[in-house]
């Protein structure tokens, strides 16, 4: 690719156009959010702790994700008495020239945006201007509540049974009716079952443990007796994707496809570094067994524009786009999504989320602003300082609806927000 823009000519070519975008017309066709003229007057970061219904294991490249995470959030206090709530994004952290106190929404969705949004994320700048206009964020976006709400998957099935169970033990009910030492199967279960509490009826089962954690071989052998299980354990109504993050090769995958199609996987997510000619012949197996098995890939894309990925989207080798919702943010998922609908290929948005909370937010409403949306990837957990309050969100039957209220429809709890740490503030 000849042309390699960096982010900030990206964000740039990507305010100019939006206009453009048919479910953007609401927002910056209208000027009704960069012409908002409320001020921030303080901005403040911190850190709120959520609690995993249950220790996650290790994936390919690494050995545990463990009991809980860490959210980095900004508060926006804008001269109207109104507060923005958003992620930070996954670069460096702001300073007040980056970020400046005494900037309006217009500033910040607008050029100023353009220049640094490396390190501020505009979430909590889309937050703000709901909360002014009393609209919900897919509103601004030119969306609409889509009755049948947003498909969702629990991405949190890792591996698990590899898990030293004498320092960190997997299974942490023994009350449980597994069994007070549980073979990896039992740990399994568990997991199923609390994913099936949590609403969900569709999850994503980490693969490749042959790539860090066993030899190729029987790496590749567990994987499937992992996937054979669940499918025996849940039945066929669940419905299954994995994710080998880079972990398998072509061989690996054609493998897989060949030996446990019958699984009826819902998706396979980057299975090797993207290739054009070998997504090709992962294609090619695919539709030659007659599966209806998607290709995902794209989390750790910069931008829709980063070398190369124009032209993968273009050869329409992948059926699911997973720019991370952090990195991309709501301007670089919409660029996505367009340059999907322009390749004409059929390719669908989910964009990646893991370990925050508040993205999951944003994902649900970006599903009701994009038509060719294919599901929002969820991790679930438990606020242990509840500073935020949401406004909805239940997941019922693998299906979640956003929030009607203003914005993404959470409030920030001012009388809690000293008992959590604070990360900076300007």
């Amino acid at each position: 690719m000849n042309d390699n823009p960096t982010r900030r000519q990206f964000l740039k070519t990507t305010l100019a156009a939006s206009a453009s975008m048919p479910f953007m017309k609401t927002s910056f066709a209208s000027n009704s959010v960069t012409d908002l003229d409320v001020r921030i007057d303080r901005i403040y970061c911190f850190r709120a702790i959520y609690d995993r219904p249950r220790i996650i294991g290790g994936n390919s490249g690494y050995k545990l994700a463990g009991g809980q995470r860490h959210d980095w959030m900004i508060a926006l206090f804008g001269n109207n008495g109104k507060i923005g709530l958003g992620s930070c994004p996954r670069y460096g952290r702001p300073t007040p020239s980056d970020f400046p106190v005494g900037k309006t929404i217009g500033d910040l969705l607008g050029k100023h945006l353009a220049e640094t949004a490396d390190k501020v994320g505009t979430t909590a700048v889309w937050d703000l201007a709901g909360k002014t206009l009393g609209k919900p964020v897919y509103e601004l976006l030119g969306g609409h509540r889509k009755p049948e709400g947003i498909q969702v998957y629990d991405g949190g099935i890792y591996m698990e049974e590899l898990v030293n169970r004498d320092a960190k033990s997997a299974y942490r009910n023994p009350n449980a009716p597994y069994g007070p030492r549980p073979s990896w199967k039992d740990i399994f279960m568990e997991a199923i079952d609390v994913s099936r509490e949590q609403g969900h009826n569709f999850i994503k089962v980490k693969i490749g443990r042959g790539h860090l954690h066993l030899d190729r071989q029987a790496g590749n052998i567990q994987d499937a007796a992992v996937l054979r299980f669940i499918r025996e354990y849940a039945g066929p109504d669940l419905r299954i994707g994995v994710d080998a993050n880079n972990g398998y090769d072509l061989d690996d995958t054609l493998w897989l496809l060949e030996n446990h199609g019958d699984l009826n996987l819902e998706f396979i997510e980057e299975m090797f570094p993207e290739d054009i000619e070998k997504y090709q012949q992962v294609k090619d197996a695919i539709n030659s067994k007659g599966l209806k098995t998607l290709v995902a890939d794209g989390e750790n894309w910069k931008t829709a524009y980063d070398p190369g990925v124009p032209e993968i989207i273009n050869a329409g080798v992948i059926d699911v786009l997973q720019g991370d919702m952090r990195m991309f943010q709501i301007e670089g998922i919409l660029a996505e999504a367009e340059l999907a609908k322009k390749a004409g290929h059929g390719a669908q948005i989910a964009p990646h989320n893991w370990g925050c909370e508040f993205a999951w937010y944003v994902m649900i409403h970006m599903g009701n602003a994009i038509p060719h949306y294919y599901g929002a990837e969820h991790d679930p957990g438990s606020i242990r300082v509840p500073v935020m309050v949401k406004d909805g969100y239940a997941i019922n039957n693998g299906r979640c609806f956003a929030s009607e209220a203003p914005g993404f429809g959470v409030h920030l709890d001012l009388d809690l927000l000293e008992k959590v740490e604070k990360v900076y503030a300007f």
